[in-house]
């Protein structure tokens, strides 16, 4: 398809060769095999899509990933600008783009993307670190004890999110942008956009050329000709472009949507939250959760610390109870729930008391079969419902 692949060299489309910056060579298979792990994280990207007069589609998705998802699309967006293709939503979640233009360029984008979301991630965390380091300062001590703890992660979270977006920007310009210095007589948490254009013009790379050319070919090579498979896209012909369909409302969820406690024994390492607890209370509800579901449907872990955990959201080790500060607010499980798309779910929700109080105020429709039960019950219940799942669904 032309694509060229000439050691750590490649060829533009005018002949002339430049370094492909973001690489890995030099650091050895295994931390190579870690890098392309990490960058997997950031999206999930379909198979091409063929079209007509060589243009390709290709459908992205982003991972909830504590609410980042919205904010690795948007600059999924902004990047591809850069690469000469048109990236639109796919639904009302901001979690999913359609990407269209040339097949190469579509190629290129798509095998680049991973690589220059996670330069633009570590480049956020540098800015957020910055941000912790200033916090913890004793001279402003007041100032953040007087936020409250989900003040305080609020606040974080904002500055993170602003920083990251002109980095971004800074990152899609044709060069290095001059930006304005931070500002000594002003507080950091004041300049989040002028510290994030700080790091992006030092960071800054030719995106362009971030792709592997290899991973580009096998987009091309493993490409679908024809039209889109309707079941994972929305889609209809107009003008002989295939575009998406809105019809003002998010798709319902197939199936149940089942939310299960997170448990105080947790494994020792970082894991999906599938797995990360180890409580004999999470364990049972979840072999409840995985018989309701077994048709279709949602399991969510509702964390006092992160909310609502889909099963393969990747989180650390902690020690947190709903008691403790800083522990999730229903406002906040309300923005988790719409980000995800399951406002208007069906769900049940086994849970034990604490947990069923908030989730309730989430769904007041919920099911809660557990609800008012002692712990020995709430664990026969959730026995009887597994053995018939399929007609307690029905009954449902």
């Amino acid at each position: 398809m032309g694509l060229q692949d000439e050691g750590q060299t490649i060829r533009r489309s005018d002949g002339t060769a430049a370094r492909r910056p973001l690489w890995d060579t030099g650091w050895g298979p295994e931390r190579a095999a870690q890098y392309a792990t990490r960058c997997a994280r950031y999206v999930t990207v379909d198979r091409l899509q063929l079209r007509t007069r060589g243009r390709a589609a290709v459908r992205l998705d982003f991972p909830y990933a504590t609410g980042h998802g919205p904010q690795r699309a948007e600059a999924a967006a902004a990047i591809a600008a850069r690469f000469g293709v048109e990236a639109r939503p796919l639904d009302r979640s901001g979690r999913a783009l359609r990407v269209t233009g040339p097949a190469e360029d579509v190629a290129r984008y798509a095998a680049a993307l991973p690589r220059v979301l996670d330069h633009a991630e570590g480049l956020g965390s540098w800015a957020a670190r910055m941000y912790g380091a200033c916090a913890r300062r004793p001279q402003h001590a007041d100032r953040f004890e007087a936020l409250g703890a989900t003040g305080r992660r609020a606040a974080a979270a904002y500055f993170r999110a602003a920083a990251f977006r002109r980095i971004v920007e800074v990152l899609t310009g044709p060069q290095p942008t001059a930006v304005p210095e931070i500002d000594p007589a002003l507080p950091l948490w004041e300049q989040a956009a002028t510290l994030g254009g700080t790091l992006g013009e030092y960071g800054w790379v030719e995106i362009r050329d971030a792709y592997d050319p290899a991973a580009a070919l096998q987009l091309l090579d493993t490409a679908e000709r024809g039209e889109a498979p309707a079941a994972r896209w929305q889609v209809t012909a107009a003008h002989g472009e295939q575009l998406a369909l809105f019809d003002g409302t998010a798709p319902a969820p197939a199936g149940p949507v089942v939310v299960i406690p997170c448990s105080g024994p947790k494994l020792s390492r970082p894991a999906p939250a599938g797995e990360l607890y180890t409580g004999s209370l999470h364990t049972h509800a979840r072999r409840t959760a995985d018989a309701l579901t077994a048709h279709g449907g949602t399991v969510l872990v509702l964390s006092a610390l992160h909310g609502l955990l889909p099963l393969d959201q990747v989180i650390e080790p902690y020690d947190h109870t709903w008691d403790d500060a800083g522990s999730v607010t229903v406002e906040e499980l309300r923005a988790q729930a719409a980000e995800l798309g399951l406002t208007g779910a069906d769900v049940v929700l086994l849970t034990p008391s604490r947990y069923t109080q908030r989730a309730a105020a989430v769904w007041p429709q919920a099911r809660t079969p557990l609800a008012h039960l002692g712990i020995g019950r709430q664990r026969g219940r959730l026995t009887a419902m597994r053995e018939s799942a399929d007609q307690y669904m029905t009954a449902a």
